[in-house]
């Protein structure tokens, strides 16, 4: 009994030297696996950050965009036959506007840049059901509205659509002359922020949110997307959220 119990205790002592060794390297595993997954949260984190500055700072731009488009009609008297000379101008460096517009009595009546979009010229948003809510409510706000993203009919691109209507004052008193509009690409957006997300080392995917959808609609999202253990941000815009996910590629 002593003999085998002596024979054992070689073994014995090499599994628990194993299971010792085993425990220790899982934990250290398990520690640094934790501390990897905080490193890339919160990489991530001040990532998202700088991504939500950015959106927002070129919605904005399409605010300033539009507020100088009414401007410039009253300078000139509300005659838009400069339009196409003050609309390359306002649109230069700034890739995420994508078209400007102005819709005397709310029907599409000018067009920067032309061609891409032209099947929206005499488009009359007053009578639109699809987009009349945002119109009127523009107009009785007298102020900016966004409606979108919404993919455009032209392009099947997804845009934010920047709205504000124009009023000139006749016989003192205020008459509804129009709208000065902007089209934000979603991928306009991106443009600038994908290789900045590339160089983080993360993937992504941006969403639309709908309470009332069973699928939120993709906005844009990079080619290596996977869906998977990706960590999800609420951006705020003016007419809602978007959902924002990145990965670690």
């Amino acid at each position: 009994m002593l003999t085998t119990l002596k024979e054992k205790k070689p073994i014995i002592a090499f599994i628990s030297t194993f299971v010792f060794v085993f425990v220790t390297l899982l934990s250290f595993y398990k520690f640094y696996e934790t501390k990897e997954e905080n490193i890339i949260s919160e990489k991530a984190n001040l990532l998202i950050l700088s991504i939500i500055s950015e959106i927002q700072s070129k919605i904005a731009q399409g605010i300033t965009v539009v507020d100088s488009q009414i401007l410039l009609l009253k300078q000139n008297n509300y005659d838009s036959k400069d339009f196409d000379e003050w609309a390359k101008v306002l649109i230069e460096e700034k890739d995420s506007i994508a078209c400007l517009q102005l819709a005397k009595d709310g029907i599409v009546s000018n067009i920067y840049p032309y061609e891409e979009h032209k099947v929206a010229m005499g488009h009359d948003l007053l009578k639109d059901k699809r987009r009349d809510d945002g119109a009127l409510l523009a107009i009785e706000k007298k102020g900016i509205t966004f409606v979108g993203p919404i993919k455009l009919i032209q392009n099947d691109k997804y845009a934010l659509i920047a709205r504000k209507p124009i009023f000139q004052t006749l016989n003192d008193k205020e008459v509804f002359w129009g709208f000065s509009t902007v089209i934000i690409y979603v991928d306009g957006i991106m443009k600038s922020l994908e290789q900045k997300i590339k160089d983080n080392g993360f993937e992504y995917q941006l969403e639309g949110f709908d309470p009332d959808a069973s699928k939120r609609p993709i906005f844009a999202k990079s080619k290596n997307f996977k869906d998977k253990d990706g960590l999800e941000f609420d951006v705020n815009v003016p007419n809602g959220k978007w959902i924002f996910t990145l990965e670690k590629n």
